[in-house]
């Protein structure tokens, strides 16, 4: 029986991007989770502060992750990531040790929080363009698939192992145990036999020079501009109404708690979890049509949870906005590696992932303001509608423009 991972696992280099990739994804999971704990324990449970904090979390990519992809694409990637996490690690390792001092407090975590999503801004875009150099084209989508699967496995494992933690030890020692996490990620990293690709000419130019030539790119091949535009479209919809929206409704409507909504979630993570490894073993795969039905699933979701919002709907739901966001969210990536210049990739990433961050922040500051006017079954509907339809017409567009549609199948 043939095994559809054989030959890219065969690739020592790509195991080890893999398993520097979970270790890491691992650590900052646990986290994003205790730096909410911890915040509502210094705060007195303050949601104003708490908010504050989760957008420390975010906005230092709207700010630099343009230039973090710059420099990703200028240095040596992995000896840039290697770096960052390396401190990522030292900042979180001190907050156990300040906290058992007395010396810790809100503006110093607010701090560290920022300063390690400033150093993700440069490692994260140095990792995605680093695979591409790392396996053949072929590869790439397996590889990705593999990649996606695993962070998709760590999101649903990690929160649940938290409970297991804290049976055992201090709730603070989490944080112990993502630093351990981070340092063997760090391991996996530094045991990668990467050779940089460096361009001369492109390092002549400046910051602003490089940004302006991806943005002229951008402009010039509509299509990846397109697929990076809806995806930033789709969770300005998504993450209000799932965060926010949903777990209200639960409370209000079905008299549901928050495990309910773990559940959901778990049920999610499941789906995006099982289609990627499938995309994986596919032999046939164009990027163009699976991310637009990616697109459609996602929207049919939300869509279906605002026609009919029973508890057996929206795990059905659930099923579906998993399936979708796993095709497109792994699609999108391949399209982007095989499609743009490789002295371009971090760049690339960099302003996805920063219209990304943009979207989740304005969708949680907008939602506040609609579920008062709204019913949030009525949201589910018209938000689910619009992303279908964008969809719809992505399939359109897309499977008609030849230029990328030839290259990606080269």
């Amino acid at each position: 029986m043939k095994l559809p991972f054989k030959h890219t696992l065969s690739e020592r280099n790509f195991i080890f991007l893999l398993m520097g990739r979970f270790f890491k994804r691992s650590s900052l999971i646990l986290f994003s989770l205790e730096l909410i704990w911890l915040t509502m324990e210094l705060t007195n449970n303050s949601p104003f502060y708490l908010s504050f904090m989760v957008m420390a979390e975010t906005l230092p990519f709207i700010i630099l992750g343009i230039y973090g992809g710059v420099k990703a694409d200028k240095w040596n990637k992995r000896r840039l990531m290697v770096n960052c996490d390396f401190l990522i690690a030292i900042l979180i390792g001190v907050i156990p040790i300040m906290y058992f001092s007395g010396l810790i407090n809100y503006f110093i975590l607010i701090c560290i929080a920022i300063l390690i999503s400033i150093l993700n801004c440069f490692s994260e875009p140095s990792f995605r363009a680093m695979l591409p150099e790392l396996v053949t084209k072929n590869k790439l989508q397996r590889s990705n698939a593999l990649l996606d699967s695993i962070q998709r496995g760590a999101s649903i494992l990690i929160p649940a192992s938290v409970g297991i933690v804290v049976k055992f030890t201090d709730q603070i020692h989490i944080l112990t145990l993502a630093f351990i996490l981070i340092s063997i990620s760090i391991i996996f990293h530094l045991l990668i036999n990467y050779h940089t690709h460096f361009d001369t000419n492109q390092s002549e130019q400046g910051t602003i020079g490089e940004i302006k030539t991806t943005l002229t790119f951008l402009t010039s091949n509509r299509s990846i501009l397109f697929i990076i535009f809806v995806q930033g479209i789709s969770i300005l919809i998504n993450t209000g109404l799932w965060r926010v929206g949903l777990p209200i409704y639960l409370d209000s409507n079905l008299g549901k708690d928050i495990s309910t909504f773990g559940i959901i979630t778990g049920i999610l993570g499941a789906a995006a979890f099982s289609t990627s490894i499938s995309l994986g073993t596919l032999k046939s795969f164009n990027p163009i049509i699976v991310f637009n039905i990616g697109i459609t699933l996602w929207g049919s979701g939300l869509l279906i949870m605002g026609l009919s919002p029973t508890i057996f709907v929206i795990y059905l739901a659930a099923i579906i906005i998993g399936i979708g966001q796993a095709s497109e969210g792994l699609a999108r990536i391949v399209i982007i590696q095989k499609h743009a210049p490789s002295n371009m990739l971090g760049k690339m990433f960099s302003i996805s992932s920063s219209i990304n961050y943009t979207s989740d922040t304005l969708s949680l500051m907008v939602i506040g303001s609609v579920l008062p006017l709204l019913s949030t079954a009525s949201i589910f509907l018209v938000g689910g509608g619009v992303i279908v339809i964008v969809g719809l017409m992505g399939i359109n567009s897309l499977k008609n423009n030849e230029p990328i549609k030839n290259t990606l199948e080269r």
